[in-house]
């Protein structure tokens, strides 16, 4: 995560507040766009989704991808149901225009980029070589750098089998361990960067009192998925993966996160340095390779 540098950047105007209230306004109905995109892409029925996470019925997951549905969709969900479709995070921020986080790639390539999570590795590498194969020199030379100023920055793409989900995940437990990491990375990131609590609530859209009780690791309280977008367009972050840095119980949730990362961002921008005609037919074998792991 790049952190808030100097003692003045922790300064948000009023302005910029109104702006991420304004970008936030339909927060709920956007995750509920992006939650069933994902979900019907990968086929994944609500039985089978109760039967993956147990504490929440599926009915309560039917409501949470209804755009309708007035309630506050929790952090800890949407976060668990990243991890159970091993999809990021950050792309269910951007609901049904979910195409603008996977840039440049049309209806197909987001379609395969939300099912490949469970592609091994070395899979993947192969992937990306059979596209250098394609590309010319100049633009696998650009890639080249790309690749390693991302995996300079986030690690190397390694596997990630290990980290996969649980077969049954516990969403209480999940929450507990969720909201700890949380409140105490929260409170670090607020002291390192000399952050008053006025301004970082505010940022997140929170009283003082609620900010109080999300740094409490030993209160824990459900938070709207809003905040996670919040600080990170707020003190204007690269990611909010550090947030869950602190797991203990689901510290494979985190290692996973990061893997996620490198892993969305070769793939795009190999892709995106194809041709449209070459990279319909590289896109057409990822759906295929993806469709062998589901």
């Amino acid at each position: 995560m790049s952190q808030v540098v100097g003692k003045n950047d922790w300064l948000v105007s009023n302005q910029e507040i109104a702006r991420l209230d304004d970008m936030l306004r339909n927060i709920n109905a956007d995750i509920s766009g992006s939650m069933s995109y994902v979900r019907r892409a990968q086929g994944l029925t609500f039985q089978e989704l109760g039967k993956r996470i147990t504490g929440i019925s599926s009915d309560t997951f039917k409501r949470y991808m209804q755009q309708s549905y007035p309630s506050m969709r929790p952090i800890h969900t949407v976060a668990a149901f990243s991890w159970i479709t091993m999809v990021p995070m950050t792309a269910f921020y951007y609901g049904f225009r979910i195409k603008e986080f996977y840039r440049g790639m049309d209806d197909h390539a987001v379609e395969a980029l939300v099912c490949l999570g469970r592609l091994p590795a070395n899979m993947l590498n192969t992937f990306l070589t059979m596209i250098c194969h394609i590309l010319t020199e100049d633009s696998k030379e650009a890639f080249f750098s790309f690749r390693e100023r991302v995996e300079l920055q986030y690690g190397k793409l390694e596997d990630h089998s290990d980290y996969f989900p649980p077969e049954v995940l516990d969403i209480n437990e999940f929450a507990i361990d969720y909201y700890r990491s949380v409140a105490i990375t929260a409170k670090r990131f607020r002291e390192k960067n000399q952050i008053p609590i006025d301004t970082i609530s505010r940022v997140l859209g929170l009283s003082e009192y609620q900010y109080s009780v999300l740094e409490n690791p030993n209160k824990i309280n459900h938070f709207s998925v809003s905040i996670g977008f919040r600080i990170k367009l707020g003190f204007k972050l690269e990611d909010h993966v550090y947030f869950s840095s602190e797991m203990k119980q689901f510290s494979d949730f985190y290692k996973l996160r990061k893997i996620q990362h490198v892993r969305d961002l070769l793939v795009v921008e190999a892709l995106r340095m194809l041709n449209e005609k070459d990279r319909k037919y590289m896109t057409h074998i990822l759906i295929k390779l993806s469709e062998m792991y589901k």
